[in-house]
């Protein structure tokens, strides 16, 4: 059971994060109201996760976060915020945090939205190639996703990935424009068993599996992405917008050109 130790100044939400973990895997074994705080419980307890208010009163989650890697190397830090998450996820790489959670999520998807990370965050172990980039809300953006996927991954010699990977990366860098009406942020992650991919749009309304007719050209898109990802998800962010993300294992057949009916 991973153990988990809640920095935040307010009592109020430290204990909102104690009952909504309660009946997941994790276990709240301590809490701190500030970092000086912090780094005397990640000294004595040795936690799993550190789950760190980005502001709190005299010091931010960016003074103390140097401390805590010193006090416990191993323990993996997120960041707990309302800010932008494309700001947020720049600063917590810059500072060495592993992630990041919105303190907009609901009590009752807390444990799963955790969970995810957790196991982003225990990949991240194994990670091989990390690139991203922000695509203009055009449809010859879907070209570009490609091309960039495609040269991130090709170096590897991960063979015919490749194909299946830039395929469902084109479905979901349109569905994100048609549907998203925005600019798109592509993040492409490869480890030695999968490859991993994240769309990031600023539209709100999360995509459907949708059963078109045999005569629809369109609407296809995430049956496609649930026929050949092992898994998918899609991370609703603060304020406005949502992440649509899959993994491809690294043995997976190539697609083969059919699409699923």
């Amino acid at each position: 059971m991973p153990r988990v130790l809640v920095v935040d100044d307010d009592p109020e939400y430290r204990l909102l994060v104690r009952l909504a973990l309660e009946p997941t895997p994790f276990e709240v074994a301590a809490e701190a109201q500030d970092g000086r705080r912090a780094v005397e419980e990640v000294t004595a307890r040795r936690p799993d996760l550190v789950l760190l208010d980005c502001s709190m009163p005299g010091s931010d989650a960016f003074d103390v976060l140097p401390d805590l890697r010193r006090s416990c190397p191993d323990c993996q830090v997120i960041l707990l915020s309302g800010h932008a998450p494309t700001d947020l996820r720049l600063a917590a790489q810059s500072a060495g945090a592993l992630g990041f959670l919105s303190k907009d999520t609901p009590p009752t998807r807390l444990g799963a939205e955790l969970a995810e990370l957790a196991e982003v965050m225990a990949a991240l172990d194994d990670l091989l190639v990390e690139a991203s980039t922000r695509l203009t809300g055009d449809p010859r953006s879907v070209s570009a996703a490609r091309r960039f996927v495609a040269s991130s991954l090709e170096p590897w010699q991960t063979g015919t990935l490749v194909e299946t990977v830039t395929l469902l990366v084109s479905e979901v860098v349109t569905n994100a424009i048609v549907h998203g009406g925005s600019d798109v942020g592509v993040v492409v992650q490869l480890t030695q068993h999968a490859a991993r991919v994240e769309v990031t749009d600023h539209g709100n309304v999360p995509p459907a599996l949708r059963s078109p007719d045999p005569d629809e050209e369109s609407g296809r898109g995430l049956r496609l992405v649930e026929s050949l990802a092992r898994t998918w998800g899609v991370r609703q962010l603060p304020g406005d917008g949502k992440t649509v993300w899959f993994e491809v294992a690294r043995d997976h057949p190539p697609p083969g050109g059919q699409r699923p009916r």
